[in-house]
């Protein structure tokens, strides 16, 4: 899907943008011993949206969702816009269970704010959601695919496959694409 928006987002972070962060704030998190979340986001439908209502509506609302997922953001918290219908949210000194609640938070926050349009099917948010575990043995990279992977298997294979978050287990053949072993991280 093209990067319909970027200029309209110039707030927010970028891809390489939050890759830097994501380092600097994976090495705090190490140092001070606190947690480090992740949620991954993806409208669901915006595919459906987009070749309905056209190029200029899927931008106005991918700007109101930018805005609104803004508009949210805990206090340290960082917002980057991936492209498409895909943002991330980083979240410092964050465990588990309070990013799931801030997942949840912006969950609702998107049904309410898109349940009035008109489309093929209703624009809802999808999440997926991981935190660091206690230790040293992760890194950024690995805690952002697991927060995707999570997205990505709550979206295709849980039901309903939309507007839900997800930060449980994942099946054992979906860990070779992380940097460390399924038991070292929460709740999996």
């Amino acid at each position: 899907m093209p990067n319909l928006i970027a200029e309209q987002l110039t707030g927010l972070l970028d891809r390489q943008a939050l890759q830097s962060l994501m380092e600097q704030a994976a090495t705090a998190a190490r140092a001070s011993a606190q947690p480090l979340a992740v949620l991954t986001l993806d409208l669901d439908h915006f595919k459906a949206y987009l070749e309905d209502q056209g190029h200029a509506q899927a931008q106005t609302v991918l700007t109101r969702a930018a805005n609104l997922l803004t508009s949210l953001l805990p206090a340290g918290a960082s917002l980057a816009h991936l492209g498409g219908d895909e943002f991330v949210m980083l979240l410092p000194a964050t465990d588990l269970a309070a990013a799931v609640a801030t997942a949840e938070t912006l969950r609702l926050a998107v049904e309410t704010e898109f349940a009035a349009l008109t489309g093929p099917a209703p624009l809802t948010v999808t999440l997926g959601a991981a935190a660091s575990p206690t230790g040293a043995d992760w890194t950024a990279r690995s805690l952002l695919a697991l927060a995707d992977a999570r997205m990505t298997f709550g979206k295709k294979r849980l039901l309903p496959h939309h507007n839900r978050v997800w930060s449980g287990t994942l099946p054992s053949d979906w860990y070779p694409r992380f940097d460390v072993q399924a038991e070292v991280w929460p709740s999996i």
